[in-house]
């Protein structure tokens, strides 16, 4: 670790899985010997803008030199340094894709080691990842959570993850159990879950060492990412997550039929709509939902697990098991949380 990182304190926060039980495989316990040496590679961005102003936000060692950002971060920045304990770097360029909020930023004395990039697309839901960046622009801080939801867009996978972070920690790391990159954390949402999305490290995989489209320091256009647009005009994931943090369940049926029509090809929707089906009592209609998802997406292991809680309450033993037997060969681990949920023995 450079001279000076030690001036700053790594804080180790658990978080808790809003969906699913805490039963985890043995091997995906998280290695904290591991992490706090990914801390090296994980720096603080202080940011002065055009208006006057200072931000602060983090960003992620990528390549020699370079590291990755969030651009809602940098956007009005006249200067932008780069901060490790007692040592400050200055940003010299910038690479920015404003539609999916990521700025890959040069700084060529950085000293940080470059992470492994890993892929959203090889997630699967209840896996653990750990979220690292600076909580209110101070302190370096560590989340260990899991992931919720995988939202398809774009070529690859928005995360939803039970690792909550703060303003500060924009542009910080998103880990999976091996420490691989697999995603930038980017906003939140309000809710009595805690909505908490990264975006996929796979957007930038093609960036990462290029040497052109980059440009000096300085504010960037106004144009505003995948996430940071008018309510109508977000993608349906986020439309549906608004509402369900508003517990607007006959609202989130409509939009979900909506969805569907748009997205034919997409199991997301009819997972929505048998979550709002449960919320409104109706097991049934939730159960048709969830199957549906299966026979447009039968890899999905998000709509195995919700029929199979669904079945378990309708005492439907036989259905129950067909779904288990199944999640089992999709993804393992979630088939153990559905079995501590239903009950099941093992054989």
């Amino acid at each position: 670790m450079p001279g000076g990182a030690g001036t700053w304190s790594l804080v180790f926060l658990v978080g808790i899985a809003a969906s699913f039980p805490s039963t985890v495989a043995a091997e995906e316990v998280f290695d904290r010997a591991r992490f706090i040496r990914l801390a090296a590679s994980v720096v603080k961005i202080e940011v002065q803008n055009r208006d006057g102003s200072y931000s602060l936000g983090t960003a992620v060692a990528i390549a020699p030199g370079r590291v990755v950002t969030n651009c809602h971060v940098t956007r009005g920045a006249l200067l932008v340094t780069l901060v490790k304990g007692a040592l400050r770097w200055p940003a010299t360029a910038q690479s920015a894709d404003l539609e999916h909020d990521l700025c890959i930023l040069d700084a060529p004395k950085l000293e940080a080691t470059p992470v492994q990039l890993g892929s959203a697309r090889d997630l699967r839901i209840g896996q653990r990842v750990g979220a690292m960046g600076f909580t209110g622009g101070i302190e370096m801080a560590f989340r260990d959570g899991m992931v919720a939801a995988l939202h398809r867009l774009d070529g690859s996978k928005v995360i939803q993850s039970t690792t909550a972070f703060t303003s500060g920690a924009s542009g910080g790391a998103l880990f999976d159990h091996e420490g691989r990159l697999v995603g930038i954390l980017t906003f939140r949402l309000p809710g009595p879950q805690g909505y908490y999305f990264s975006a996929p490290v796979d957007w930038i995989a093609e960036r990462v060492t290029a040497g052109d489209g980059f440009v000096g320091i300085g504010p960037l256009a106004a144009i505003r990412s995948f996430w940071q647009r008018p309510p109508p005009d977000l993608p349906y994931f986020m439309r549906v997550a608004l509402l369900e943090a508003g517990a607007q369940w006959p609202e989130v049926l409509d939009l979900a039929d909506l969805w569907a029509a748009a997205e034919d090809d997409s199991a997301e929707p009819w997972i929505a709509r048998g979550k709002a089906c449960l919320r409104l009592d109706r097991r049934e209609a939730a159960a048709k939902a969830f199957s549906r998802a299966t026979m447009v997406e039968p890899a999905s292991s998000e709509a195995w697990f919700n029929l199979g809680v669904t079945y378990f309450r309708l005492g439907e033993t036989t259905e129950l098991l067909r779904a288990h037997a199944t999640l089992s060969k999709l993804n393992p681990d979630l088939a153990e949380d559905l079995a501590v949920i239903a009950g099941i023995s093992r054989q």
